[in-house]
């Protein structure tokens, strides 16, 4: 049992001991020489038994030796020749070797001898085992490896190659001996890392206390200094003469007297603090003290441990301050304005007094920073934060919460709710005047103005969280606000949790096949022949009803459901033609999809589409993508590129709503889809006056320009139609006037099966 939990041990020391590759190569110089005097000597006395048959074992023997030496003379004179790691496999690898031709004498030779002459064969691996032992110590598995590949084959040799009672004892002293051999190498291993541990310790507990980076201090129970270490004097600012043999209780601060005194009689004491050193250096020290128990002469000492966290403390106040202050504008942040509301709403006066928040928004400002940079966007909001605190008095407490939204925090107004309300009027009317002048940057005029969220917080009120939920949505129905300035409406709350509630139900709307698909066909404008359809996307929410896409796209925008919504919407449009094709009633040109640019940019978009029309069987020139103007231009860098993509695989685009965005004859020309497709808005108000005809004229002449397919939404009665005709009989429509939009089945029954 003992002999297996050696060689378990044995296997934990397997790991390549690369650090002793020097102390292999020293000492195996002068074992090599005595090794190749030794086998010499071996030749001298085999020579009569063995003739020339024993130059075939001691030639390349001594070549080998001669190698070995030659290695270490390199690893002596030129270390950086090889890695250290390909030093130590050259050295593990000759060392092998020479055990090997030595290991030959037992199981090659010993079959040409007299048997009186096999204990001369033992003595010889013995030998060179047990020179081996010494000369390969730093590696204790080279030295275990070494002495196996002597002892083993011979073993095996004289138990069942050379059996005789004679052999067979030799066999069993040798195998003894061999055990033996890893006992000892294993012992030895242990007994020097023990010592080289032990060592090690002693040396570090010499040298800590001089050495450590920081301050040591040893006093009696007198509280007499008796010892401490060089960096103690740059701690506490002391030289050497100055506080050995000084007692502690005549410094001048004795702020940290008391822990030391604590710990003799406790055993530990620990002090954080203020500490003014002999030199008048104020000082911030972290100190923790021991006390040691000397049995032998009944003697108590203390140890004390002290660091000099002056500079972190400085630093720890630089980052508090940092972690609570808009690095922008020095204004408090998110954290720092929360704490602050802490106070507010801590403070007695809370229990009887309004307060008032405000919460800014500046409008337009993504637009500042688009067109002009983040630089001058800085600058403004440092502006905006200069002229708040000018204008507002000392009482308000002004925070940056991030991005371009500010709160403002006005502390214990009154305790009655009208004043209070006529006062958070005064002080929204300052906020305004804030933004009358424009903002003077890098010589540009700049107006910039806001949107005010007002939240009177209650008498008593202690959710700081909801506060700031809140006034952040008053600022966002401030922004259609005549004057940009609301109030808190409960309502607001209710439409928020419902809009969020609406949001999770749409999560589950695909799976759960709430999703629906309708078809509104497009026309030919002279005969009202049915060209294409355009699908469109209705959600029958099971409370709600059916929801139209305006209702929940924004949520799915927000949500991050876009895609999923998208590849659905794809999935059964091509579901739907296969459907119409397998019955043989499909007759349109193609299917429109509606597809936001965001979507469109998304990796391996085209790919993807590509691959599911494929897997459908159906023809790429069968399906239309739709993209609305504003979402083509805003991503026009990213989206140009995709647009080529789809027209080299023969699917078509078409601008939709066109005429409510830019409307930039540039991007036409450059986007150079296939069709065009005119926004409801101009045709609404067509027959009421000549304005609108001509706009109308124009915006057709400029599809025409661009050799756009042109086709008009919207259209709704029998008077627009025949305006358009006169403008134009190749154009294409679609409207309530021919068809409302149709679930798949209604529009099979009435416009495919028709």
């Amino acid at each position: 049992m003992k002999i297996r939990q050696i060689f378990e041990k044995l296997k934990e020391t397997q790991s390549s001991n690369i650090s002793s590759v020097e102390n292999l190569y020293l000492f195996s110089r002068w074992s090599l020489i005595a090794l190749l005097l030794f086998s010499s000597g071996i030749i001298f006395t085999l020579y009569p038994l063995l003739h020339q048959i024993v130059w075939l074992w001691y030639i390349p023997l001594a070549i080998l030796i001669g190698y070995r030496l030659y290695t270490a003379y390199l690893f002596q004179s030129t270390p950086a020749l090889y890695s250290k790691k390909k030093w130590y496999r050259q050295f593990v690898i000759l060392a092998y070797l020479t055990g090997f031709l030595f290991s030959s004498i037992g199981f090659v030779y010993i079959h040409f001898i007299d048997a009186n002459y096999h204990i001369f064969i033992l003595a010889v691996i013995i030998g060179v085992s047990s020179g081996a032992t010494l000369s390969l110590f730093p590696d204790i598995r080279i030295n275990i490896h070494y002495i196996s590949i002597l002892t083993i084959p011979l073993i095996i040799t004289l138990v069942f190659i050379t059996n005789t009672p004679q052999n067979t004892i030799l066999a069993v002293f040798l195998l003894l001996y061999y055990f033996t051999q890893i006992a000892l190498i294993y012992i030895l291993h242990v007994k020097n890392k023990e010592s080289q541990t032990l060592k090690s310790s002693q040396s570090f507990l010499h040298n800590f206390i001089q050495n450590a980076p920081i301050g040591i201090l040893m006093y009696n129970k007198d509280m007499i200094v008796i010892d401490k270490n060089r960096e103690l004097d740059t701690v506490f600012h002391h030289g050497e003469d100055n506080i050995i043999g000084l007692s502690l209780d005549l410094l001048p601060d004795k702020s940290f007297v008391p822990t030391l005194k604590k710990a003799l009689e406790e055993g530990i004491g620990f002090y954080t603090g203020s500490y003014q050193s002999l030199y008048q250096s104020n000082l911030y020290l972290e100190i923790k003290a021991y006390s040691y128990h000397d049995n032998a002469t009944n003697r108590v000492t203390g140890i004390a441990i002290i660091e000099n966290k002056t500079k972190e403390h400085h630093a720890l106040k630089q980052l508090e301050y940092m972690a609570n202050h808009d690095i922008l504008t020095g204004l408090l942040n998110r954290r720092g304005f929360k704490t602050y509301m802490d106070l507010v709403i801590l403070d007695p006066k809370h229990e009887t007094h309004y307060s008032i928040l405000f919460y800014l928004d500046l409008n337009q400002f993504k637009s500042i920073n688009d067109s002009l940079g983040h630089a001058v966007g800085d600058q403004v909001l440092v502006s905006v934060a200069r002229r708040l605190q000018q204008k507002l008095d000392k009482q308000a407490i002004i925070s940056r919460l991030g991005g371009d939204e500010f709160n403002i925090l006005i502390p214990h107004v009154t305790v009655d709710k009208k004043v209070a309300l006529v006062k958070s009027q005064e002080h929204a009317n300052t906020i305004q005047s804030v933004f009358l002048n424009p903002c003077i940057i890098e010589d540009m005029t700049l107006h910039v103005k806001t949107s005010i969220g007002i939240v009177l917080l209650e008498p008593g009120e202690k959710d700081k969280e909801e506060l700031i939920r809140h006034a952040d949505l008053t600022m966002y129905k401030a922004k259609n606000a005549a004057n940009h300035t609301s109030y808190y409406d409960p309502g607001l709350d209710k439409m928020q949790k419902e809009t969020f509630t609406l949001q999770q139900h749409l999560v589950n709307a695909a799976t759960n096949r709430d999703l629906k698909l309708f078809f509104q066909p497009v026309v030919e404008m002279k005969n009202e022949k049915i060209l294409s359809a355009e699908v469109l996307l209705r959600w029958q929410h099971p409370e709600k009803g059916l929801l139209g896409p305006e209702r929940f796209i924004p949520l799915a925008i927000k949500a991050g459901l876009l895609s999923k919504i998208t590849w659905w919407l794809v999935e059964n449009v091509c579901r739907q033609i296969t459907q119409w094709k397998r019955e043989g009633i499909w007759r349109l040109n193609y299917i429109a999809i509606n597809i936001n640019s965001a979507q469109l940019i998304e990796n391996d978009f085209v790919k993807l589409l590509v691959a599911t029309l494929k897997k459908y069987n159906i023809h790429t020139q069968e399906i239309m993508l739709e993209i609305t103007e504003r979402s083509l231009i805003d991503n026009f860098a990213n989206t140009q590129s995709i647009i080529n993509k789809l027209k080299s695989h023969g699917i078509k685009c078409a601008i939709d709503d066109f005429g409510t965005g830019y409307s930039s004859l540039s991007y036409l020309k450059k986007l150079s889809l296939d069709t065009l497709k005119i926004d409801r808005e101009f045709i609404r108000n067509i027959e009421e006056g000549n304005k609108e005809y001509k706009l109308l004229s124009t915006i057709l002449n400029i599809g025409r320009l661009f050799n756009y397919h042109l086709v008009i939404e919207g259209v709704e009665h029998q008077r627009q139609k025949e305006l358009l005709l006169a403008l134009d009989e190749k154009l294409n429509y679609q409207g309530y006037l021919f068809s409302k939009p149709l679930c798949a089945d209604e529009f099979t029954q009435k416009h495919m099966l028709a």
